[in-house]
C-alpha cells in the first residue's frame, strides 16, 4: 500500500508541539572567488536548512503493509524496506559564495531498512541562485545511517533502541546555466535528521527547543571552464 507523503506528515504536525544562519564570508571579490592553484578550481563551503513544509512523494513497504500508527515510525515487516520515491520538498542554501547560494529545490528517492531506516538516497537538486541570474542543477547519492547514542530531542517518542540520529553523507554533482554558465561543481553533504523519515527539525520541535539548526553541512569545489 502506498501513502502519500504530504498525508502521512500531516498526521506529524497534529501529533508533535507544534534567523537563518550564514556562513562565514571569505570573499575577495564581488563573487568569493577564491580561485586555487591554476586558478580553475575554488573551494565553497555551505549550510542547507531544510524549510518545514511536507514533502510530496510516495511512501511503501518493498513487500506487505506499511503501518503508520506511529507517523513518526512508519513500520515496514521484518526484512523489507521503506521505500521513498520522488520527495519533493524545499531549503536554503548559505554559502560562503553567493553563486551557490539560493532558495533549491530537491527531490529524493530512498530504500531504507525497516529495522534501523538506514540505506542508499539519491536524488536531484535544482538551486536557484542569488550571485547570478542562473541556476545549478545536479544529481546526489549516498548513504544514510542511524547513529545511535546521540542526543535526540524525540527520543521519547520512539521505542527503546532508537535513541539516536540519522546521518545521510552524499556526493554532489552539478552544473550551472545562464549567467553562471560554463560552471561544474562536486561536493559532499552531510545531513543530519531526527526521525525515520528525513524530515526539517522545524516540522517536529519549536527553534527554541533544537536551535533550528540547517541540517545540511556541504563542502565542495567549482570548476570553471578551460578559456
Amino acid at each position: 500500500m502506498r501513502t502519500q507523503l504530504s498525508k502521512a506528515l500531516t498526521i506529524v504536525l497534529t501529533v508533535i508541539i507544534s534567523g537563518p544562519l550564514i556562513a562565514e564570508d571569505w570573499s575577495t571579490d564581488e563573487f568569493g572567488r577564491n580561485w586555487l592553484g591554476n586558478r580553475h578550481v575554488q573551494q565553497v563551503f555551505g549550510t542547507d536548512d531544510w524549510l518545514p513544509s511536507p514533502p510530496s512523494g510516495d511512501l511503501y513497504c518493498s513487500e506487505g503493509v506499511l503501518d503508520m500508527t506511529n507517523p513518526l515510525l512508519p513500520l515496514c515487516p521484518p526484512g523489507t524496506t521503506l521505500e521513498v520515491r520522488n520527495a519533493t520538498a524545499y531549503s536554503r542554501m548559505h554559502a560562503n559564495d553567493p553563486r551557490v547560494a539560493g532558495q533549491l529545490t530537491f527531490v529524493f528517492s530512498g530504500s531504507f531498512d525497516s529495522a534501523s531506516f538506514s540505506g542508499p538516497a539519491w536524488g536531484t537538486w535544482k538551486l536557484e541562485s542569488d550571485g547570478c541570474d542562473g541556476t545549478w542543477e545536479g544529481t546526489f547519492a549516498g548513504q544514510r545511517s542511524f547513529v545511535p547514542g546521540q542526543a535526540n530531542p524525540l527520543d521519547p517518542f520512539f521505542p527503546p533502541g532508537f535513541g539516536g540520529v540519522w546521518i545521510s553523507n552524499l556526493d554532489l554533482r552539478g552544473k550551472s546555466t545562464g549567467d553562471c554558465g560554463g560552471l561544474r561543481m562536486k561536493g559532499v553533504e552531510i545531513i543530519t535528521t531526527l526521525t525515520p523519515l528525513p524530515l526539517a527539525y522545524e516540522m517536529l520541535l519549536p527553534c527554541d527547543q533544537i536551535g533550528c539548526l540547517p541540517e545540511g553541512v556541504t563542502a565542495g569545489r567549482i570548476f570553471r571552464r578551460w578559456r
